[in-house]
């Protein structure tokens, strides 16, 4: 993929973006204000099949889900739309069942295809059953909300939860186009906004060392430093700097994904702050939306990696500061069960053997660590 060295403001035209991976996968990525008006022209670009399911949620504002109607043409596609419902309870086998079946009924093929408009959730769940029915359909995705536009979109990763944990069946699958729009944020309320900006201030942490290992590019300004001046405004979507925000979060995942498809190493920086932030999510019964979960797992691995001495004390102090200037938790939730949480970690994906493996911050702001290993006895030290 070659794109530009990374701005902190974007007001331009869409950017469209053909991502390569190692495994030889293509995906367009258009970013930018309009985005979502590209849908036509991109089903006809990927030989969408004759049938698309759009798949939504209770909260997809009105306005979105006509105008993604309203630009396929009902001429040449068969459009049908099914509602799961909202957050991480769509992502359930039952839903997984219920989308399988939809697509059953109506008779979709490998060339038809799976329209995801909504959050990180619905992208999660449409992803997983694009990859499974019939061994792939063709899957666009169109995310509404910050965090699935910088973060669930991007990737390839699918999921369902389990009784044991969050995101414990999932493929790796990758989406024919994602159309990353700001203008789809206006609808998005401010807590859920704030949620996406964990994720940001994630690719601020991790930056140097993506830039070390891949062809991302740094800026004139780091990312760390774009953010502490945005969450110090009145910030949302309107502002032209959230837009060079998504881009560069955009970039960033984009260039780690095409050297690391299948997390078989650098991957895993993408993972700062997600290990203990998946386990607050199962144990508090996803009353934390998962922004809120990881900021808290991020502020705990700060905290662990100055407790070890890798980390100068005054970076960790200015991680959280700006977690908590974004108006994000940086503490357990009161009267959490702390020994379901270790409980809950040890059935982490990214365990190995009698070891955790954790991304932490070392050495300076935009540095991490994503070979740290935590014995499952020392797990407490996280919280």
């Amino acid at each position: 993929m070659t794109v530009s060295r990374h701005k902190t403001r974007h007001r331009g035209p869409v950017i469209t973006m053909l991502w390569n991976t190692a495994l030889e996968v293509r995906t367009r990525v258009a970013v930018g204000a309009g985005a979502r008006t590209k849908l036509s022209g991109i089903l006809a670009q990927i030989n969408a099949g004759k049938r698309v399911l759009v798949l939504c949620q209770p909260t997809t504002a009105v306005q979105w889900l006509r105008e993604v109607l309203s630009a396929i043409p009902s001429e040449d596609y068969q459009v049908t739309t099914l509602e799961v419902p909202d957050g991480e309870t769509c992502k359930t086998t039952e839903w997984l069942l219920r989308v399988w079946e939809h697509l059953q009924e109506r008779r979709f093929d490998r060339r038809d295809t799976i329209v995801a408009l909504g959050g990180g959730s619905v992208t999660d769940l449409a992803g997983f059953a694009a990859s499974t029915y019939l061994r792939g359909l063709n899957l666009v995705i169109v995310p509404t909300s910050l965090l699935a536009q910088v973060d669930a979109a991007i990737g390839g990763k699918t999921g369902i939860n389990l009784p044991a944990g969050k995101n414990l069946a999932g493929t790796f699958f990758f989406p024919k186009a994602v159309l990353a729009d700001p203008e789809l944020l206006a609808t998005l309320p401010k807590k859920q906004f704030t949620s996406g900006l964990a994720e940001i201030i994630k690719y601020a942490l991790i930056e140097e060392t993506v830039a070390k290992h891949t062809d991302y590019e740094l800026g004139q300004k780091r990312l760390f430093d774009v953010l502490q001046q945005f969450v110090d405004s009145d910030f949302d979507y309107e502002d032209p700097v959230c837009a060079g925000l998504i881009t560069s979060s955009i970039k960033m995942k984009l260039f780690v994904v095409g050297r690391d498809p299948h997390e078989g190493g650098l991957r895993r920086v993408l993972n700062l702050g997600h290990t203990l932030g998946h386990a607050l999510e199962k144990v508090a019964d996803y009353r934390l939306t998962h922004g809120e979960a990881v900021s808290i797992g991020m502020a705990a691995v700060t905290r662990l990696s100055v407790a070890l001495k890798k980390l100068p004390k005054a970076d960790g102090e200015k991680i959280v500061n700006l977690l908590e200037g974004a108006g994000l938790p940086v503490e357990l939730p009161p009267n959490l069960d702390k020994a379901k949480l270790i409980d809950s970690m040890s059935h982490d994906k990214k365990r190995e053997g009698e070891a955790l493996k954790l991304v932490i911050p070392t050495t300076r702001i935009g540095v991490v660590d994503y070979e740290y290993s935590l014995p499952m006895s020392e797990l407490s030290k996280l919280i």
